[in-house]
């Protein structure tokens, strides 16, 4: 049995760095998938890891328009919501002041 060649047509729309993910950027591009095209959140090792690869990573997420757009709304409301953003003083802090 062969398998037929799909032709994701991804595009790169941003990349960001991800502080808290040392050596990776986030890449949001949008992808040829599941019949449909989809909004492909992954994680990108800039920084060889110790086998030395660099590229995609296993991480990231599919979303549909729809989906994206949920995410879009709950994204803006941790954002704009003060009380999300208090640090916990209980919360062990792994950067110290200097």
């Amino acid at each position: 049995m062969t398998r037929k060649s799909h032709d994701y047509r991804q595009e790169v729309h941003a990349v960001m760095e991800a502080s808290c993910h040392l050596g990776h950027e986030l890449h949001i591009t949008t992808t040829n998938a599941y019949g449909d095209r989809i909004l492909n959140l992954r994680m990108y090792r800039v920084l060889p890891s110790k086998t030395g690869h660099t590229g995609y990573t296993k991480i990231g997420m599919f979303l549909t328009k729809q989906e994206a757009k949920e995410l879009r709304d709950y994204l803006i409301g941790v954002i704009e919501n003060p009380e999300a953003w208090i640090v916990d003083d209980g919360e062990w802090n792994e950067v110290e002041d200097s």
